[in-house]
């Protein structure tokens, strides 16, 4: 009976240990976590909370300072962009001038050389009217 009883123990026993064994992949990974968990312990801290809320703290000064930097960026960018536009509108419309005043110009020098006032227009001078100086009734003072 004791045999037996051995027998039974020892099937048991050897059972046991088949119907409680995992796959090794899963019993590594059961391994390293509790490892993981032990050394976790023992690591010292690293920082303090007023450390780790100056570094935010500077963390978003920083960020605003180079969203500052972007938007100042984007504003020279339009700046130059709309003087850019500007300076060519300017110069399309000194252009345009520049050809309306020569075109001007030429209209008068072509009137000019098509019409001479002096010809269209002849001088009559005053005196060619007015009877010699000899027959006033009046003497004269000269």
């Amino acid at each position: 009976m004791r045999v037996l009883a051995l027998l039974v123990c020892g099937v048991a026993a050897l059972n046991e240990p088949l119907l409680k064994k995992k796959p090794a992949g899963e019993q590594l990974a059961h391994e390293m976590s509790k490892d993981l968990e032990m050394n976790f312990n023992k690591i010292a801290p690293f920082g303090k909370e007023d450390t780790a809320k100056e570094l935010q703290d500077h963390a978003s000064k920083t960020q605003d300072t180079l969203v500052d930097a972007v938007e100042n960026a984007e504003v020279a960018e339009i700046k130059r962009a709309v003087f850019r536009a500007l300076t060519r509108l300017r110069a399309a419309s000194v252009k345009e001038f520049d050809t309306i005043a020569r075109l001007e110009t030429q209209a008068i020098d072509a009137y000019n050389d098509a019409h001479h006032y002096r010809a269209e227009n002849p001088l009559e001078h005053l005196h060619n009217d007015e009877s010699p100086v000899e027959t006033d009734k009046l003497k004269s003072f000269h």
